[in-house]
């Protein structure tokens, strides 16, 4: 899984900050402190704090905790942040939060139905009366499923090591029946003598539908706002992504 290679996940999202500014934003109109599910390598976590919030950030992967701990270390704001190796589907902290923020697709973690009301249920249990729940989740509109594709996108900017270049490619399979979307990672380094060395890495994720989203909330408690964008442009048929906002529904 590409969540077991740090260097391989920072290699291919180190360079995307386009959520960056919406959850900057979103914490200095909320207030710290933070709580961040599914935290990866510190990329948000990095700005939160750098932004002067206290974060307390959650990561199931060791990996890319130890990476996370480093970057911030390296930027000297680990007494902004407690870093917390643990399932957002069973975590039980002592305090409670102004924001909790799932950022970069994280609940497409919760494979199952059981997994997404666990999620949705430590989400209410950390959450203040008036906090607010954001994520983002990305439309499911895939390319051609069973075929390998370059993504130039992807990838570090400069060359590593000996490599000459670094190639990614990736192909997707996608199982209709349990919404999940499988991507498999091909990063190709090619030496000046055209060695290849290859790295393999896979994703799986779970894609979620516009209105199953807001029933997932509203059986949570939460009343529900969809945007388009980080821009909170109106979701549209063209939307690229999901940005929701939940609060709790006082009516409910």
């Amino acid at each position: 899984m590409i969540y077991d290679d740090a260097d391989l996940y920072d290699a291919h999202y180190l360079a995307y900050r386009d959520d960056l500014p919406f959850y900057t934003r979103l914490a200095a109109d909320v207030g710290s402190p933070v709580l961040e599910l599914g935290a990866g390598t510190g990329r948000v976590t990095e700005a939160l704090a750098r932004a002067g919030h206290r974060v307390v950030a959650v990561e199931r992967s060791a990996a890319m905790l130890a990476r996370a701990r480093s970057r911030l270390a390296g930027a000297g704001l680990l007494d902004s942040v407690r870093l917390v190796e643990g399932d957002m589907r069973d975590l039980s902290l002592p305090e409670r939060f102004s924001l909790v923020i799932a950022p970069f697709n994280t609940l497409m973690h919760a494979y199952t139905l059981d997994d997404q009301d666990r999620t949705m249920g430590v989400v209410a249990a950390h959450l203040d009366n008036a906090g607010v729940f954001a994520f983002d989740l990305y439309v499911p509109r895939f390319g051609p499923l069973g075929v390998v594709r370059r993504e130039p996108e992807l990838g570090t900017r400069a060359p590593t090591g000996d490599a000459l270049r670094e190639d990614v490619f990736l192909v997707q399979t996608v199982d209709a029946l349990a919404q999940l979307v499988t991507t498999t990672y091909l990063h190709d380094a090619v030496a000046a003598d055209g060695t290849v060395r290859r790295r393999v890495s896979e994703l799986t994720q779970r894609y979620y539908t516009r209105f199953e989203v807001e029933r997932l909330c509203r059986a949570a408690g939460f009343r529900l706002d969809v945007y388009g964008g980080f821009d909170r442009s109106r979701y549209s048929e063209a939307s690229p992504l999901m940005v929701c906002l939940a609060r709790p529904d006082r009516r409910a």
